[in-house]
């Protein structure tokens, strides 16, 4: 059984999220060998096909995890695919997960993921009058506004041009618009990996409610850990992460930024110069995550600071690094 919950921030306002990762066969381009270079999430899709029915009964019993809780509650629904892929929920089946989420007030938002080209306006729009009362968002994968780096350092196989066209349907169909962003692909410095991020930022904002930077981690058999085990590739500095979060809360104060340090303070996540700090400034941002407060992040203390520094103002590439 794959759901838990964490300190999240709700439709605006401190809360708590239920995340669940739904049974389905995956991603379709996975299937198809042109996954996304960093990763490897459709390798957990179950080797045995769920009925429609029993992915239902999975989010009945994921829905326990808050039940008599304090809320307000979020309900992010991850299918290591894209949730408005008939191929891994009909729609019938959609229907009924958000039936069962409707009758519960003290959810009072709700997120599901898709790729840029399986957003419909009859799909989005059928889901978005079920629960007409909660926040509810389709998260898209745009990862960066620069086609050559989606392109070349993802694998994407979207361009910025179709993430504006799934936007402008989800917003028409009466959703609102997450957009995932990848922070430092692999082929950028740790400087260009921080500029991509501002940069596509400033592209994406006017199709954006919410922004959700992920700052790369290195998931097992993806061309990111082969670099990364040739010492061709690091995972972002932390520093960068804060750089980037303080610079898009203070330019656009309105939208929500979110991020979710996964595996901070290790090898294989971001990380600075891998001290117990490092969790600290973890805790900072997921703190900020949830609060949208930038006090959480702005006094931290400064260690391994001007290390970072020093490779953001020289433009050093990964492989010429003495340390990591």
């Amino acid at each position: 059984m794959t759901y838990w919950t964490s300190e999240d921030n709700v439709a605006g306002k401190p809360g708590t999220a239920l995340f669940i990762i739904l049974p389905t066969i995956g991603c379709y381009r996975f299937r198809i060998n042109q996954a996304c270079y960093m990763c490897a999430y459709p390798t957990a899709a179950p080797k045995v096909k769920w009925s429609q029915e029993a992915i239902v009964d999975y989010v009945r019993e994921a829905l326990k995890k808050i039940k008599g809780k304090k809320g307000p509650f979020a309900v992010r629904m991850f299918t290591s695919g894209s949730f408005l892929d008939n191929g891994e929920l009909k729609p019938e089946t959609r229907r009924r997960i958000f039936e069962i989420l409707a009758a519960l007030d003290e959810v009072k938002e709700i997120v599901i993921e898709s790729r840029s080209e399986l957003v419909r306006y009859d799909a989005v729009k059928e889901l978005a009058e079920i629960v007409p009362d909660k926040h509810f968002e389709v998260a898209i994968g745009l990862e960066t506004a620069n086609d050559d780096i989606a392109d070349v350092s993802i694998n994407k196989g979207n361009t910025f041009e179709d993430f504006v066209k799934a936007a402008e349907i989800t917003r028409k169909a009466g959703a609102k618009v997450k957009t995932y962003l990848l922070l430092k692909p692999i082929f950028l410095s740790e400087r260009d990996g921080v500029e991509d991020a501002k940069e596509s930022i400033i592209k994406a904002e006017p199709y954006t409610d919410t922004f959700s930077i992920n700052i790369t981690d290195i998931q097992k058999g993806t061309l990111y850990e082969r670099l990364w085990e040739k010492k061709e590739y690091r995972p972002p500095w932390l520093w960068s992460a804060v750089e980037v979060l303080i610079w898009a809360k203070k330019r656009f104060p309105n939208k929500r930024i979110l991020s979710d340090p996964v595996g901070a303070g290790s090898r294989r996540g971001p990380h600075n110069c891998l001290t117990d700090y490092d969790r600290t400034i973890g805790r900072a941002i997921k703190k900020f995550s949830a609060t949208q407060d930038l006090s959480h992040i702005e006094n931290l203390k400064p260690e391994c600071r001007e290390r970072w520094e020093y490779i953001i103002e020289n433009g050093l590439l990964d492989w010429q690094l003495l340390t990591w």
